[in-house]
């Protein structure tokens, strides 16, 4: 479970973040690790796997349009917010600089 409130750092919008469906991605590929190879070779990087919930985290260092050049997110006004955005940072680990703290849940993406 998340806790806490933005600080504005910028650092969620320095990444784009897709969910994949783990079956999906090893049927297309044959094996998660061949997935994971040709991912890196389009820079995308598989961050997590999880086969009880079926989902993959998918991640491109991809800055978002709406970030400043001083790191603040043009749309921070809540209504304005896509809903991912809102809800990021889905885990503990995603930004160390972040204002949000995580009280554990279980199971991947806290589901």
């Amino acid at each position: 479970m998340r806790e806490g409130e933005c600080v504005s750092c910028g650092e969620c919008c320095k990444k784009l973040r897709i969910t994949g469906i783990l079956s999906n991605i090893v049927r297309q590929h044959g094996t998660l690790e061949d997935a994971e190879a040709y991912y890196s070779y389009h820079g995308v990087k598989l961050v997590d796997a999880d086969k009880i919930s079926d989902r993959a985290l998918l991640e491109i260092d991809r800055k978002c349009d709406q970030l400043s050049e001083d790191n603040i997110c043009l749309l921070h006004e809540m209504d304005k917010k896509p809903f991912i955005c809102r809800k990021y940072p889905w885990f503990k680990d995603d930004i160390e600089t972040c204002g949000f703290t995580f009280r554990e849940e279980g199971g991947l993406f806290g589901f």
